[in-house]
């Protein structure tokens, strides 16, 4: 995004704690459900749970790459280590399973830090994530990629998609503010102070406890309709 809006707020430093935040607690659920994942293949069983054999196998196969995720290893996590596939792997031989999304949202993080945004928006688009938690953080993904891409119609409209799936989820308090955040400072690089002030506003009225809270209610002050 550009530096400045036009009521003179520092767009760069506005956002710098808050991109962080959600790029670090982003990763921190992928890690959870992928924690889980390894608990169960390693103590119960995947079979006990999942009545599909396709689910159990895709399952089977994903727990050394998501491992490797976790740990940051990230040739081992996308391409595996000779004795488990990688994450580009799982996706090709499971498309269509719950571990195939999970390894497409996983893609989509390794390729937004390495820079290739058009190819981390591609593997978030196609994850078809069922979790109501990781597919609003996919949309969210795919807005900031779009954003670094210099595409703000595009941007906008995955936040608000963002913002509205997060209503209503389990991680609705954490998750829409900063949907809302996102493209509100989206609004202001397309020029509509109104649309910011709204979604700004909204984030004060309805999130009082969000992380992004103050910043928001700072932000709306120095705006005029």
């Amino acid at each position: 995004m550009a530096a400045d809006n036009s009521n003179g707020a520092n767009i760069e430093e506005l956002t710098g704690k808050t991109e962080q935040f959600i790029e670090d607690n982003s990763r921190n659920l992928i890690i959870a459900i992928a924690a889980v994942a390894v608990i169960i293949v390693s103590v119960v069983g995947y079979g006990k749970f999942i009545v599909e054999p396709t689910e159990t196998a895709a399952n089977e196969d994903t727990w050394r790459a998501e491992q490797y995720f976790m740990m940051d290893s990230v040739d081992l996590a996308l391409n595996g280590d000779g004795l488990y596939p990688g994450l580009y792997d799982i996706i090709d031989d499971h498309d269509g399973t719950a571990a195939a999304a999970r390894a497409r949202y996983e893609l989509g993080t390794i390729l937004r830090s390495q820079g290739d945004y058009a190819g981390a928006i591609e593997a978030f688009g196609d994850a078809g994530l069922k979790d109501d938690v990781l597919s609003v953080l996919a949309q969210i993904n795919i807005g900031d990629c779009q954003v670094e891409l210099g595409e703000y119609g595009a941007a906008s409209s995955a936040f608000g998609k963002a913002a509205s799936a997060g209503t209503g989820s389990i991680g609705e308090d954490y998750l829409t503010p900063i949907a809302l955040y996102k493209g509100a400072l989206v609004d202001l690089e397309l020029g509509d102070n109104g649309a910011a002030k709204k979604k700004l506003d909204r984030i004060t009225e309805d999130y009082p406890t969000s992380n992004v809270k103050a910043t928001a209610e700072g932000l709306a002050a120095t705006l005029i309709d």
